[in-house]
């Protein structure tokens, strides 16, 4: 009995401190609502010889709720991607989806998107159908209006009919304002 007492004096300040900073910076960084986000990307098809590295960007229109320590943005939006390499890809798309961030002021967190998207090439290679992305982001929320952050992940246009994948990796800079 002496060993469990002297355990909970020996870290009931600890706790109590860690209590109140988890008080505090939610307060200092709690908010919801909106969010208008854009991606600086670094993309590069996987398997496709025909199309390597190239950029892009997309832009995100949502509402950024906070959840204590998670903050959960359905969102929707667009993107445009261009691939160097013989056929010269250009991807063009459109979706919904969200984001789950963890914890405050440092946010890591997930997204993931569905939506419809069309690839043209130079080789002739133009199609349109279902795109999907996932990847993992850090975040770093200056204010409680800006964040800042570095994202990677999968992004590809889906199997349709007999037409193959075409799956891509993208790294990137993204930022939003929340409103």
């Amino acid at each position: 009995m002496p060993l469990r007492r002297s355990l909970t004096v020996r870290f009931s300040p600890a706790l109590i401190a860690a209590t109140l900073a988890l008080i505090a910076t939610h307060r200092a960084h709690a908010k919801s609502g909106i969010a208008v986000g854009a991606d600086l990307d670094y993309t590069s098809g996987i398997g496709e010889d025909d199309k390597s590295g190239g950029t892009g960007f997309n832009v995100r229109l949502g509402y950024k709720l906070d959840l204590s320590i998670l903050q959960l943005t359905p969102e929707a939006g667009g993107g445009w991607h261009t691939f160097s390499g013989n056929a010269e890809a250009k991807l063009s798309q459109g979706f919904v989806g969200g984001r789950l961030q963890f914890l405050k002021i440092v946010e890591p967190g997930v997204y993931a998107h569905i939506g419809y998207g069309h690839i043209s090439s130079k080789l002739g290679d133009t199609r349109s159908g279902t795109t999907a992305d996932a990847g993992v982001s850090l975040d770093l929320t200056i204010l409680p209006l800006v964040d800042l952050g570095l994202h990677g992940g999968y992004s590809g246009l889906l199997k349709s009919g007999d037409y193959p994948a075409f799956d891509s990796y993208v790294v990137g800079l993204h930022g939003a304002l929340i409103f």
